[in-house]
């Protein structure tokens, strides 16, 4: 389903993977769960718990916090499109604040990172029967260091049945190769740090350049917190973290929330 580079499909430790794995195989049984909660308003003990478990690395916090999210009947969906994104952010603030050390928060981001890989590879079984729906282009650009981000984002996009090419840092003529060998239906480019807007907007200046048929660009990622004029700096098509927008700009439409609730 999806097309990861090497850089990317490195794991944690083995001893560190005990608990993600445990907590993986157990928490994709939530897939078949119809009566799961796809909530947006998480709640604070089990981003703690999330925390704790990421932190640790072992089979009982993941236990712990696997028990907790059954009783609170928490989608897999609402696990990371909300929850891991939350925790991770909440880590990253609380090593800017001293709370937590760089090693802490290094090693927790990594196992949510994991988790989030493990249980993407329940999406792609079990959306086996929706292929069909559209292809995608999904770039983090050069020395750009966050991956979680562009990761929560692919699997959404599993889950609306697309396939997702992800390429890390991608030199023109990659670009040039892999967009005259595969029909993408758009580009989505994940940008955290404003200062590279400027080589982004040079990306989608080549890309819709050098496509017989320019594909429809979409900007996205944690610069849109901090900047309000994205689009306009790189020239793209549409700057949004709106999934839902993102797939719409590109020409692939779906019912967000009836795969929302079967995921």
């Amino acid at each position: 389903m999806s097309d990861l580079q090497a850089a990317e499909t490195g794991r944690t430790g083995s001893s560190d993977a005990v608990g993600v794995a445990f907590f993986a195989s157990q928490v994709v049984s939530l897939l078949v769960e119809r009566n799961a909660r796809s909530t947006t308003e998480p709640r604070e003990s089990l981003i703690d718990g999330l925390i704790n478990a990421s932190i640790s690395g072992t089979k009982d916090c993941f236990a712990d916090l696997l028990g907790e999210i059954k009783r609170n009947r928490v989608s897999v969906a609402a696990l990371a499109d909300i929850y891991i994104p939350v925790a991770a952010r909440r880590m990253g603030e609380a090593w800017e604040d001293d709370r937590m050390s760089w090693m802490d928060v290094s090693m927790g981001v990594a196992r949510l990172q994991s988790l989030l890989r493990e249980i993407g590879v329940a999406w792609a079984a079990d959306q086996a029967g929706d292929t069909g729906n559209g292809t995608v282009l999904l770039i983090i650009p050069d020395r750009e260091q966050h991956t979680l981000g562009p990761m929560v984002a692919m699997g959404q996009m599993r889950r609306f049945g697309v396939s997702v090419c992800l390429r890390i840092a991608p030199s023109f003529d990659e670009l040039r190769n892999l967009t005259s060998t595969r029909n993408f239906d758009g580009v989505m480019i994940s940008v955290a740090l404003a200062e590279k807007l400027e080589s982004v907007a040079k990306m989608v200046k080549f890309l819709k350049s050098t496509i017989k048929t320019p594909l429809p660009v979409v900007v996205g990622g944690a610069v849109m917190t901090t900047r309000d004029d994205v689009a306009a700096c790189t020239g793209a098509d549409l700057a949004s973290n709106d999934m839902g927008a993102a797939l719409q700009a590109i020409g692939l439409q779906f019912d967000a929330l009836c795969v929302l609730k079967r995921a």
